[in-house]
């Protein structure tokens, strides 16, 4: 089945379960977060660790490349983690990646750290419905100026999250949705999975060591456009390049950075952007490259292109240079970016 084909699918099936207008967010910030809200969301944040089940879920993201879409099959164990197999694509039938348990204790939501999406939206309680045969709650995320930012539906027996919607900064355009099409719940499950995702020789290093990197010349912003916070920072100490994560709570970025010239073969397949020697590839997730300064940046996230283009333009870049053999370093980043999220790690094979 094409990509095309399941972004048609995927809008089927958002219009089939009652897909609502968002106009019903105009007076949300009125109040402040309600109660409800945020007791569901951090029921949806820790079911994955209590509640085993088997699902059939459709990612599509929708932007300058047009509708791109994944059917995936997963079979999650609460004590293990998840295997990913991704169905319906002809480019690479099969293929799979495992999603090891997080171990963290800050709880997320589908990737989006739950403390900045209450640090960065109003959440509101929109009550029940129906969803895939299961009663949902509904709660909406809702922008200081009152704009839709996002949907999730979170099953009330079991608290996993059914679906997700994410909106750009009009509130009414869809620019990512997430949602189960089939899911049963299991009372145990045990998975004989593939390596994780996570490589060797990636060190964790948490936000206490930003003041130390940003002295040794490394970027390090504590906070980017679109309101993206800086919530936690590794090092491969294999490349010595950093990755430090931004979210708001929806919309997640990485942005890895490494010492070296940006080798303009490393980017085949990427268009060039209205700014020379920075090249983009729309997709789920997205990713953009350059350099400056010695340092090479590429930034890998699931942020609308509007949102994408405001935090690579408050980056400096450097015009294209000709490079020699000992200079060209690529980008160096695609064995960490495999891990960052299950659609990272699957993503070159969705074509």
């Amino acid at each position: 089945m094409s990509l095309n084909r399941l972004a048609v699918l995927v809008s089927t099936a958002l219009i089939g379960i009652g897909l609502p207008l968002p106009a019903t967010a105009a007076t949300a910030l009125d109040r402040e977060d309600a109660p409800e809200a945020v007791s569901w969301l951090e029921k949806a944040a820790a079911a994955p660790n209590k509640v085993s089940y088997h699902g059939t879920q459709i990612i599509t993201a929708w932007g300058p490349q047009g509708a791109s879409s994944a059917m995936l099959e997963i079979t999650h164990a609460a004590s293990q983690g998840s295997e990913i197999s991704v169905v319906g694509s002809g480019s690479s039938p099969g293929a799979k990646a495992f999603v090891q348990r997080a171990t963290s204790t800050d709880a997320s939501i589908d990737g989006g750290p739950l403390a900045l999406l209450q640090a960065t939206y109003k959440l509101v309680y929109k009550c029940c419905t129906d969803l895939i045969g299961r009663t949902a709650v509904l709660v909406e995320a809702v922008r200081a100026d009152k704009t839709l930012a996002a949907r999730f539906w979170i099953d009330k027996t079991t608290g996993l999250l059914l679906q997700r919607q994410l909106f750009s900064v009009d509130g009414r355009t869809m620019v990512r949705a997430t949602v189960f099409t089939e899911l049963s719940i299991e009372d145990s499950e045990f998975i004989g999975h593939l390596p994780p995702m996570t490589p060797n020789g990636v060190e964790p290093l948490g936000l206490g060591k930003a003041e130390q990197l940003r002295s040794e010349g490394w970027i390090c912003a504590a906070e980017l456009p679109a309101a993206l916070k800086l919530y936690d920072v590794h090092q491969d100490t294999g490349n010595g390049s950093f990755q430090f994560s931004y979210s708001d709570g929806l919309f997640n970025a990485s942005l890895f950075e490494q010492r070296g010239a940006l080798d303009p073969a490393a980017v085949a397949g990427f268009s060039p952007t209205a700014t020379p020697g920075v090249y983009v590839r729309y997709g789920m997730p997205s990713y953009v490259v350059w350099s400056s300064g010695g340092i090479v940046y590429t930034l890998i996230g699931d942020l609308p292109p509007d949102s994408l283009a405001k935090v690579v333009g408050s980056f400096p870049h450097d015009l294209p240079v000709e490079l020699t053999a000992v200079q060209r370093i690529g980008s160096g980043l695609a064995r960490i970016a495999t891990w960052l999220t299950p659609m990272g790690a699957l993503s070159p094979k969705l074509g």
